[in-house]
C-alpha cells in the first residue's frame, strides 16, 4: 500500500453479519470473507481521495471465520472504502454503493471504492405490480445498447434514464414488462488469454501497452451484484434505478432483471442478493443464468414468493413437490419454443406436431416464457435474411456463435432490394409474430424486433459496444408496418381472454358447450391429418370457454397455418347459429388479402390462404342468420 496510513478512530470486532459495510449505532461494521490470505486490509479515503484510516482485518476475525470490524465515530457522506489483499487493491464485493462512477469502456479506471448504501428514497407508495403470467408481454431490453444511438432521441443514451425516457414508446407498443440484460456493476473489459475465450475464462486484467482491450457488451460475468452499474447512470445509479423502476411501474411495467453466475461465485449468497434488488430496489423478477442455480432454496425462500423467478431449466418435479411450498410464480425460458417455431417457419419437414404442441403448452404447475429471437442468436430481421452467420467483426475468424440458426433468407443472403423477396421477408416476420403473441405462455420480444433492427447477419454480438450490438431506431414504411402489426397483435391478444387463458387448453368439451376449447381441422373440418409431409393446419379456439363481459361470451377464433410453399383451401368448422366468419386479419400483402375475404365472403364454409401466410378469423354476428330467423318466428306467430 503507497498511501500514508492514518489511525482516526477506534476499531473493535464485529458481530460478521451481514456481509459489507453497514451503519451500526456508534459506527460503521465492515464485514469480508476471505479465506487462506496472507494479509488483508480495509482503507477508508476521504472525498479528496486522501487515506482516512487502515485497518488490519486479520485482527477481526469472528468465531465463523468472518473478517469484521466496527470503526467508531462519524462516517462522512463522501467517504469511501476498499480492500487490500496481499498487496493488491480491490473492491468489496458486497459493497451496496459505488464511489467511482466511470465511463463504459474505460479500461484504465482504477477499482471502484465502496460507499455507504443509503435507502433514502422518495418511493411514494411504489409497489410491485404482481402482473399474472397469462396477461404479460415482455421486452427484452440491453440497457445500454437500447438507447446508446442517436436514433433513439433520447437525452440520457445508454442510461437508466434513457429507458425511463423510452417509458412512452414502450406502453404505445403494449409492452407490460421489461426483462434487462445484466446491468449490476461488472467490468466489462476483457484481455483474452491464450486459448478458447468463455465466460468462464475471460482475463479482466488490463495492460493497454501490451494488448488492445475488448469489451464484455452483454455483462454475463462475475460482477458486484449489489450495485447498479455506474456507467448506466449520470452520476447517482442507486437514485437513478430507482427513479427507472418507479416510472416504469407508475406505466404498468414490470421489472425483471438477468442475473449470471459463473461457477466461481459462491451459491450459498445468490437468495440474499435476489432479495436485496426485490426490497431495496422493487425489482418484480429474476431471470438467472449460470450452472448450479440453487432453484430448490430459491423457490422456498419466504422473502422471494411473490417474485417471478425465470431460469432455462430447473427439476420442476422435484421443486413442486418441497415440503414447505414453493415459489408459485416460476418460469421455464428455454428455447424449444423458439428452434420449433422457426424450423416450421421455414417449412422444414415434420414439425406440425411439435409446433402445435409449443403452441398450446401451458402447464398449471409451473409457468412458460416464450421467444423467437434472444440476445444470443439472429435478430428477427437477420432470421429471414441470412442462411449463415457473419461474426466477422468480432475478431474470432467466425469460429464464434452458434452454427444451428433454423434461418433462412428467401433466397438471398444478406440485403436485397428485390421486391420479391422484401415482401416475403415481410411475410415470415408477421408469420413469426404471431407465432410468438397467439401462443398461450408468456411471450417475449427482443428489443427492436418490431422495427427489423438488424445486427447485419451476426449472432455472437456479445464484444460489439457500436451498432452491430445497439438497437438501431428505424423508421420508414416497412418499420412502420411492422411496428402497426406488433401493436395490432399485442391489442388483439390482451382484448380477447381466450387467446391468453391462465392454464393450458384441455381439448375437449368440458364446459358441455357443444365445442371443445381447442381442436385441430384440415382439408376437411374436424379431421386434422398431422403426416410428416404436411406444412399447413387449422386451429379453431372456442370462445365460450372465456368471456369478455359478465353477459357476454368471447369470440371463437380460427387460425388457417399454411407454412408451405404452395396455397391450401381450409374447410371451416360451422359455428352455432347467428355467427359467421370474418377475416381478422390475414400475414400476406394487401391484394393476396383481399383475395382471402373474397373466397371467404364467396364459399362461407372454406378459405384459400396463399403459401406461407397465416389467416385469422374471428366470429361475427351473421346478420343475414338473424334476419331469417326474425321472419321464422312471424310465421310461426301467424
Amino acid at each position: 500500500m503507497t498511501e500514508e496510513k492514518k489511525i482516526n478512530r477506534n476499531h473493535k470486532t464485529g458481530s460478521g453479519y451481514p456481509l459489507g459495510a453497514h451503519r451500526t449505532e456508534n459506527g460503521v461494521m465492515f464485514s469480508a470473507y476471505l479465506p487462506y490470505r496472507r494479509s488483508f486490509e480495509l482503507i477508508i479515503y476521504d472525498s479528496r481521495g486522501q487515506v482516512k484510516d487502515h485497518v488490519n482485518m486479520l485482527d477481526h476475525v469472528t468465531a465463523s471465520g468472518v473478517m469484521s470490524c466496527v470503526i467508531e465515530g462519524k462516517w462522512d457522506a463522501d467517504d469511501s472504502y476498499c480492500y487490500e489483499i496481499d498487496g493488491v487493491r480491490a473492491s468489496d464485493p458486497f459493497m451496496r454503493s459505488s464511489a467511482a462512477v466511470r465511463k463504459y469502456g474505460d479500461h484504465v479506471a482504477p477499482s471502484d471504492n465502496g460507499k455507504l448504501y443509503s435507502p433514502d428514497f422518495d418511493w411514494d407508495g411504489d409497489e410491485i405490480l404482481h402482473l399474472p403470467y397469462d396477461q404479460v408481454i415482455a421486452y427484452q431490453l440491453h440497457v445500454r445498447g437500447f438507447s446508446a444511438h442517436s436514433s433513439s432521441k433520447v437525452r440520457s443514451r445508454g442510461k437508466f434514464s434513457g429507458v425511463t425516457e423510452k417509458i412512452p414508446y414502450l406502453k404505445k407498443l403494449g409492452i407490460n414488462q421489461v426483462v434487462l440484460m445484466p446491468c449490476y456493476e461488472y467490468d466489462e473489459i476483457i484481455r483474452p488469454g491464450k486459448g478458447n475465450v468463455t465466460m468462464e475464462n475471460i482475463d479482466y486484467r488490463t495492460d493497454p501497452k501490451r494488448d488492445k482491450p475488448g469489451v464484455n457488451f452483454w455483462g454475463f460475468t462475475n460482477g458486484l451484484y449489489f450495485v447498479p452499474k455506474g456507467s448506466y447512470s449520470n452520476g447517482d445509479p442507486v437514485s437513478e434505478f430507482k427513479e427507472m423502476v418507479k416510472s416504469l411501474h407508475a406505466a404498468g411495467i414490470e421489472v425483471v432483471m438477468r442475473f449470471y453466475f459463473p461457477a466461481c461465485a459462491n451459491r450459498s449468497f445468490i437468495p440474499s442478493i435476489l432479495r436485496f434488488w426485490a426490497y431495496e430496489y422493487h425489482v418484480d423478477g429474476f431471470f438467472l443464468m449460470g450452472s448450479d442455480i440453487p432453484m430448490d432454496m430459491i423457490a422456498a425462500d419466504v422473502y422471494l414468493r411473490d417474485r417471478k423467478i425465470y431460469n432455462n431449466f430447473f427439476d420442476k418435479d422435484r421443486i413442486t413437490k418441497q415440503k414447505y411450498g414453493y415459489n408459485p410464480n416460476m418460469a421455464f425460458v428455454n428455447s424449444d419454443f423458439m428452434n420449433v417455431c422457426r424450423k416450421y417457419l421455414k417449412s422444414d419437414e415434420n414439425q406440425l406436431s411439435d409446433f402445435l404442441y409449443r403452441q398450446r403448452l401451458n402447464p398449471s404447475d409451473v409457468h412458460t416464457v416464450n421467444y423467437i429471437t434472444d440476445f444470443y442468436g439472429f435478430t428477427l430481421c437477420d432470421l429471414v435474411s441470412y442462411d449463415y452467420k457473419h461474426n466477422e467483426a468480432n475478431n474470432e475468424d467466425n469460429n464464434d456463435g452458434e452454427n444451428f440458426n433454423y434461418s433462412w433468407n428467401c433466397g438471398v443472403e444478406g440485403v436485397s432490394r428485390k421486391k420479391s423477396i422484401t415482401d416475403l421477408r415481410m411475410k415470415q416476420v408477421k408469420n413469426a409474430l404471431v407465432f410468438l403473441l397467439l401462443a398461450q405462455g408468456t411471450p417475449m420480444i427482443l428489443a427492436g424486433d418490431e422495427f427489423l433492427n438488424t445486427q447485419h447477419g451476426n449472432n455472437n454480438p456479445y464484444c460489439q459496444d457500436n451498432e452491430i450490438g445497439w438497437v438501431v431506431w428505424k423508421n420508414n414504411n416497412k418499420t412502420e408496418e411492422i411496428g402497426a402489426f406488433v401493436r395490432m397483435l399485442i391489442n388483439l391478444r390482451k382484448s380477447h381472454p381466450i387467446l391468453h387463458p391462465e392454464r393450458e387448453f384441455r381439448i375437449m368439451d368440458y364446459a358441455a358447450c357443444g365445442f371443445p376449447d381447442l381442436s385441430y381441422h384440415g382439408d376437411q373440418a374436424w379431421n386434422a391429418n398431422f403426416y410428416n409431409h404436411l406444412r399447413h393446419v387449422g386451429v379453431m379456439i372456442c370462445g365460450k370457454y372465456a368471456r369478455l363481459t359478465r353477459v357476454r361470451e368471447d369470440d371463437f377464433f380460427y387460425f388457417a397455418y399454411n407454412m408451405h410453399w404452395e396455397d391450401h383451401t381450409f374447410a371451416l368448422p360451422k359455428l352455432p347459429k347467428g355467427l359467421k366468419w370474418s377475416v381478422c386479419f390475414v400475414t400476406c400483402g394487401s391484394q393476396a388479402a383481399n383475395l382471402i375475404h373474397d373466397t371467404l365472403a364467396a364459399a362461407g364454409d372454406s378459405v384459400t390462404v396463399p403459401d406461407r401466410t397465416i389467416a385469422v378469423l374471428i366470429s361475427k354476428e351473421d346478420k343475414s342468420s338473424a334476419k331469417e330467423t326474425k321472419e321464422e318466428m312471424r310465421s310461426e306467430k301467424k
